[in-house]
C-alpha cells in the first residue's frame, strides 16, 4: 500500500508539470523570431520604416499616453507623421522577452522634435516600456502599447520645463515618505 501511494504521488506530480511550466520558452524558434520583430518595431527608424510596417496586422490597435490607433492605415500614417516631426528618432531596446504570444521590452528613446524646419528642434529623451501581442503561431502584431511619461519629453522644452518641474516638485513633496525640507518641501504631516 505504501508503495502504491508513493507511485501515485509521483505520477500526480509528474502529470502536473506541464501545467506548471506551460509558458513557451523564450528560446523557441517562433519566440526568437518574435524577439526580432518586436525589437524591429521598437527600434524602427525613418530609413527602415517601409520594411517594418508590414509586421502590423490590418486590425492593429496601438496606444501610448497621447495617441490611440485603430487599424493598419492609421498606424502607417502615425509612424510617417512621427518620423516627419522627429526624423532622428532613435529607440534603443534595453531588456526584452518574448513568451506566450507576447513581447515586452524596456527602452530609451531620443530625438529632436521639430515643429518648424526654420527653427532648431528641441532634443528629448524618454525611458519607457512596450507590450506587443502576436496572433497565435505567427509574427503578426495586432496590439501594441507604449508606456512612457510625456513629462520626460516636455521637461526638455523650455516653456514647459518649469511647469513639469513644478508639478514633479509638488508631487514629490506630497508623496515622498521622507520629504526634503532642504529643497523647500514642508515637513511631513502626521
Amino acid at each position: 500500500m505504501k508503495k502504491f501511494i508513493v507511485v501515485a504521488a509521483a505520477f500526480a506530480c509528474l502529470s502536473l508539470i506541464p501545467f506548471a511550466a506551460s509558458a513557451k520558452s523564450n528560446s523557441s524558434k517562433l519566440n526568437k523570431e518574435r524577439l526580432e520583430v518586436g525589437r524591429a518595431l521598437l527600434e524602427v527608424t525613418s530609413a527602415n520604416l517601409p520594411e517594418v510596417i508590414p509586421f502590423y496586422a490590418d486590425d492593429i490597435v496601438y496606444f501610448d499616453p497621447i495617441v490611440q490607433i485603430d487599424g493598419y492605415d492609421e498606424m502607417e500614417e502615425f509612424l510617417y507623421r512621427l518620423f516627419g516631426a522627429t526624423s532622428d528618432l532613435i529607440t534603443e531596446v534595453e531588456d526584452e522577452i518574448a513568451i506566450d504570444d507576447m513581447y515586452m521590452a524596456t527602452w530609451t528613446m531620443t530625438g529632436t522634435f521639430v515643429t518648424d524646419p526654420s527653427v532648431p528642434g528641441v532634443p528629448y529623451e524618454a525611458k519607457g516600456m512596450s507590450v506587443i501581442k502576436f496572433r497565435p503561431k505567427t509574427t503578426d502584431v495586432y496590439y501594441q502599447r507604449d508606456y512612457y511619461t510625456e513629462g520626460d519629453i516636455m521637461a526638455t522644452i523650455p516653456p514647459l520645463a518649469p511647469v513639469i518641474g513644478g508639478f514633479r516638485f509638488i508631487y514629490g513633496c506630497l508623496v515622498d515618505p521622507i520629504p526634503a525640507p532642504e529643497l523647500g518641501c514642508p515637513p511631513a504631516g502626521p
